[in-house]
């Protein structure tokens, strides 16, 4: 386990830009870094320009997948208010095509007013501890390697959707960053489950998260998804993450159901 979620990349910094190297145990299976990962490098980076505020949001697109190597980031900041700071960031492959656009959100806690409602977002009934899920197997014909890095495993299904588990490779910090993996991760077992064993290749090409929470980073989150539609073989899914019964973020990502 590394100290933090930028010593996973081996970052480097430049005068107009970071480098992260992107190391293939991050790839999923469709021949590049995973999106969670890609949208939790775009909050990485935006964090920058809002270093005492709290991520509230991402919407992150994925433009074209992006092979192990160095990645040039680059973050731009659209506006820094006095509640309110948005920063755009743009992750390039090493052939200098921009393989992802993010837009961060960050929200400034002294400019809230500290109220709390319960009982809003309560868990849904009792799954497997995430300590007990069964890992994800390993297509025999498709490499998949963040199921060796992540450890991904079903925990079981309730009335919100397929739940799942996924380990957290840092010690500290950047829980919204781990919610991204977790989400992303999680948004396939539903689309599967429905198109029962079709032979087609399902990518998500965008995850919008908002953030529910700041706190310690645990060892694993939990994220719940469930299918929305299908529709021409476009799907839908809408999931939450949470740390066991805190929900830390709530999302929606498309899932294209392409021709093999």
């Amino acid at each position: 386990m590394t100290e933090t979620f930028r010593d996973l990349f081996s970052t480097q910094q430049t005068e107009a830009s970071l480098i992260y190297h992107l190391d293939e145990s991050l790839n999923g299976g469709f021949g590049g870094t995973n999106g969670g990962v890609l949208a939790a490098i775009c909050i990485d980076a935006a964090r920058a320009f809002a270093p005492d505020r709290t991520p509230i949001g991402i919407d992150a697109r994925f433009i074209r997948n992006s092979p192990p190597g160095p990645a040039k980031v680059v973050a731009t900041p659209l506006n820094i208010g006095r509640s309110l700071s948005t920063i755009s960031v743009d992750i390039s492959r090493h052939d200098g095509k921009l393989a992802t656009r993010g837009t961060v959100s960050f929200v400034n806690a002294s400019a809230l007013e500290p109220v709390d409602v319960k009982g809003l977002a309560e868990p849904d009934e009792e799954v497997l501890h995430p300590d007990e899920g069964r890992v994800w197997k390993e297509p025999a014909k498709q490499k998949i390697p963040l199921i060796r890095t992540f450890r991904p495993r079903l925990l079981g299904k309730t009335s919100k959707g397929i739940v799942t588990a996924c380990d957290i490779l840092w010690e500290s910090g950047s829980l919204q960053e781990a919610a991204c993996i977790a989400a992303d991760i999680s948004v396939g077992p539903p689309v599967a489950a429905a198109l029962k064993g079709k032979q087609l290749a399902m990518p998500n090409p965008d995850l919008s998260l908002r953030f529910c929470l700041e706190g310690a980073t645990p060892a694993y989150l939990v994220s719940t998804c469930r299918l929305a539609s299908i529709n021409q073989g476009l799907a839908t899914t809408i999931l939450e993450v949470r740390d066991l019964d805190t929900l830390i973020a709530t999302g929606i990502s498309s899932t294209t159901c392409l021709k093999q």
